[in-house]
């Protein structure tokens, strides 16, 4: 693929504006200039970035939005990364999602992150099982607690922290219980046995249907330290985007302070 690089960072600048005239005002480029620009764009990644249904005021699509928010979101993480390089420091933000049942855990490696590594600012998420591994493998996430590790390729930075039973809960016969991602890995036969069934990502919901009206399900019981065979072994998993010394400086902190 050619270098687009610096098309992708026009792009971004002008989709800040209605149309391709408006935005050529605003570039610093003709609109010819501007529009060569998009042209190869488009013919270098098989997308359409203008509707040229109006020809003189051709309005920007959805899909030259998501690519330019992509590229914004991509040259911000390089910025980050290479000003952290440049200096010799530890990155100061982090992304990091869990799964709910590891919420607890989450908010302790948020905290330590911050007291005993200087992690200035923190996004956590909670996800179910299938939003946490695509959003980690599209390089969304910097670390992630989860009970496997996504994708068929071996995460270079994983560390098993522990294991999580699940539990059977049966409160009531007539009602099954599930997240979505149990729901996606069932089959029919299980679906049909039940006369009504409740699909919902949060945990929260889960456990409160689960007291009343009841419901027949699995709930994750609290992370323990060790390891199980019966059980979900708790693994916190690293983007092999993320800068090793800060990696090698939170598993030390994580095995030290005995986070679990």
């Amino acid at each position: 693929m050619q270098q687009i690089f610096y098309e992708l960072s026009v792009l971004a600048k002008s989709v800040n504006f209605k149309n391709l005239s408006a935005a050529a005002l605003h570039v610093g480029l003709s609109q010819p200039q501007l529009s060569r620009i998009i042209a190869k764009i488009e013919l270098e990644l098989k997308i359409v970035l203008l509707d040229r249904s109006t020809k003189r005021k051709s309005g920007w699509t959805p899909a030259a939005r998501h690519l330019a928010q992509i590229f914004e979101k991509s040259a911000k993480r390089l910025e980050l990364d290479l000003f952290s390089v440049s200096k010799d420091q530890m990155v100061s933000e982090v992304h990091l999602g869990t799964l709910e049942g590891l919420a607890p855990t989450a908010l302790k490696l948020a905290k330590m992150c911050f007291d005993s590594i200087g992690i200035h600012k923190i996004f956590l998420d909670i996800y179910d099982l299938s939003e946490l591994d695509a959003n980690f493998l599209n390089g969304n996430l910097d670390l992630i607690l989860s009970s496997k590790q996504p994708g068929r390729k071996k995460t270079h930075h994983c560390l098993e922290l522990g294991f999580q039973h699940l539990e059977k809960v049966q409160t009531h016969k007539d009602f099954s219980v599930m997240s979505t991602f149990e729901y996606g890995q069932s089959d029919r036969k299980t679906q049909s046995s039940f006369k009504h069934m409740l699909i919902s990502n949060s945990l929260v919901i889960r456990k409160e249907w689960f007291k009343s009206p009841g419901g027949t399900g699995f709930l994750p019981s609290e992370a323990r330290s060790g390891k199980s065979k019966e059980a979900e072994p708790v693994w916190l998993l690293g983007s092999e985007l993320l800068n090793p010394q800060l990696w090698l400086k939170i598993t030390e902190e994580m095995v030290n302070n005995q986070i679990l």
